[in-house]
């Protein structure tokens, strides 16, 4: 299992996918993988990663990473997921 640290969640470039932004503390994370959103405290969402990608630019080492989930049809999800407001919290990244 792999860890990773959210400094800030936004509304990806396509309108449909979320961005995770922040950095990896533990592990190596992939595309593919399964993150963990927790809902509640007993519940949790597992979404696919649908890619891993830098920012180089950014000057904030906490945000150099960004972890994109696809939401494509599913946009009752995406906004509870947005409306959790995801930041400065460790997710769990599995392999499954």
């Amino acid at each position: 299992m792999a860890v990773f640290h959210v400094k800030k969640t936004s509304l990806g470039e396509d309108q449909t996918s979320l961005v995770f932004k922040g950095k990896i503390v533990e592990g190596p994370i992939s595309k593919g993988m399964t993150i963990e959103i927790p809902v509640t405290q007993e519940a949790v969402v597992k979404m696919k990663i649908y890619d891993v990608v830098q920012f180089d630019k950014q000057k904030d080492e906490d945000k150099k990473v960004g972890l994109v989930v696809d939401f494509y049809n599913l946009p009752d999800d995406m906004e509870v997921i947005m409306d959790l407001n995801i930041a400065d919290e460790d997710l769990n990244i599995v392999n499954e």
